[in-house]
């Protein structure tokens, strides 16, 4: 068996599927997820041979690339929804309670940190005039924590997740999900390790999509398409609220053919 090291958010039931059903075991491969904590941490690691295959925000491989010159390469790109809400502390009332205040993100200048920017843009708040600030805390369940000690007044939360807080007077000031027609779910390597090994690759992506398929309805058993709207969509974001350093085109940092092959394979 090849062995594969790979790093996500969560448990994904893509990914326990592929497990359960012998999926990567077809392919010949074990394929382990560790369940990170920041995306810095997690892309670091990425960089230095850690994990092999990433599932991070596509807007997190972006600023790593631009920003701090990894040579990472986006290779499934699948339509998905954000689900992410922008959470409040109760003295939050609206946006103008939000000025002047620290907000708590996983990455400052990366992930949902963007659209967050994009939404505080649109109602008159910019760093440039320090309506706001970020303290980068790290995953959902730091950021819950940070609004809950007082170390930020809001914080963009899984969907959901603010059950929790609701019976303390928290609340969901806005959501991201209307600023996306394209969002896009991605998986990530570092270049040199997809050249090195394509045919690895491969396999893993074909593995993958198999499950992803076999969670689908039956009428619908199709491999998603690459989703080359959804990197456009975030990088006109990214360039909307002033961090996009280059041109916004998606195929800076991704490639398709690993992917178009897999999807012949099934």
């Amino acid at each position: 068996m090849d062995k594969i090291q790979t790093s996500a958010f969560g448990r994904s039931p893509v990914h326990e599927a592929a497990v359960r059903q012998g999926f990567y075991a077809a392919e010949g491969l074990e394929v382990t997820t560790d369940v990170t904590q920041a995306s810095k941490t997690q892309v670091q690691q990425l960089v230095n041979d850690v994990w092999q295959i990433v599932s991070t925000n596509a807007d997190n491989i972006v600023w790593w690339v631009e920003d701090n010159g990894a040579d990472l390469l986006i290779v499934m790109a699948t339509e998905t929804q954000p689900n992410q809400n922008f959470v409040v502390r109760p003295e939050i009332a609206g946006y103008a309670d939000v000025r002047g205040k620290v907000l708590a993100a996983d990455a400052a200048k990366s992930g949902y940190s963007t659209p967050l920017r994009l939404l505080l843009q649109r109602e008159g708040l910019t760093e440039d005039k320090d309506d706001f600030t970020f303290i980068e805390v790290g995953s959902t369940e730091h950021r819950v924590e940070a609004m809950r000690v007082g170390q930020a007044v809001g914080a963009m939360i899984n969907a959901g997740g603010e059950r929790s807080l609701t019976p303390d007077g928290f609340h969901v000031l806005d959501s991201i999900n209307p600023l996306y027609a394209h969002y896009a779910g991605i998986s990530a390597v570092r270049r040199s390790w997809a050249n090195e090994h394509p045919d690895l690759l491969v396999r893993y992506l074909r593995a993958y999509l198999r499950a992803v398929v076999s969670t689908k309805d039956a009428a619908d058993a199709t491999p998603p398409r690459f989703s080359w709207e959804g990197l456009q969509e975030m990088l006109d974001m990214r360039r909307e609220v002033g961090l996009l350093r280059g041109a916004r085109d998606p195929r800076r940092f991704a490639d398709d053919r690993f992917y178009r092959e897999a999807v012949a394979g099934l």
